[in-house]
């Protein structure tokens, strides 16, 4: 078991260099050169049109082709002979199958692109108006939470106010108390001494008169 994950490792790594990476590098050098080719251009171009039908396809065929003997083998030879100078199995194949296929349903391969884009623009048009919509909805709700957050924090701070209110009210109605007791004191203090005045003796009428008499003399 491990011998095989293994060697299809190994054949993944090699598929990808040699499928990929080297005929991208031929492709920049071709690129790169002051004299352009037209026949090695279009020979790449072709290649690279086969890989992406292959790369698409290969999606649905891996998970049913891949339990074969030498799959991955296979796909390495295949990719070799697509661009090997001796082979140059890209030109072939583009000239006996794709070409004809492409061809033949040109027209409505174009037609089920522009509906596919029209349908496109559409689905990005209502995505982006859902995404606008619930944005602004979102930037509402942080904005009506964000201004109601005051009338909470006064809310909160009532029974602070009311506890403070009553205890003011408390004082005041403590000042009354001990206001309201000095004067009953000072009111009771009047009245005894009212009381004290009149119980001390009034002197008689004769020994004023005696004590006139005396003066008088």
């Amino acid at each position: 078991m491990g011998l095989e994950m293994m060697g299809s490792f190994i054949s993944r790594i090699l598929l990808m260099a040699f499928g990929y990476v080297y005929p991208a590098y031929k492709c920049f050098k071709i690129v790169e050169r002051s004299r352009l080719e037209i026949f090695q251009l279009l020979f790449w171009c072709h290649y690279w049109i086969i890989v992406a039908l292959l790369t698409v396809f290969e999606r649905v065929g891996d998970p049913l082709l891949s339990w074969l003997p030498l799959y991955d083998e296979a796909k390495l030879a295949f990719f070799i002979y697509l661009w090997h100078p001796k082979t140059k199995g890209a030109a072939c194949i583009f000239s006996v199958v794709l070409r004809p296929f492409i061809t033949k349903h040109e027209a409505k391969i174009d037609h089920y692109l522009i509906v596919l884009r029209l349908k496109t623009a559409d689905i990005a048009a209502l995505f982006w108006h859902k995404t606008a919509s619930c944005s602004q909805t979102t930037l509402l709700d942080l904005l009506h939470n964000v201004s109601s957050m005051p009338t909470a924090q006064t809310h909160r701070n009532q029974p602070w106010q009311n506890l403070k209110k009553d205890g003011t009210e408390f004082a005041g109605k403590a000042t009354e108390s001990v206001s309201t007791m000095e004067n009953g004191v000072a009111a009771d203090d009047s009245k005894k001494k009212i009381n004290f005045d009149e119980q001390l003796p009034k002197p008689k009428g004769r020994k004023w008169r005696f004590f006139n008499l005396i003066c008088v003399k």
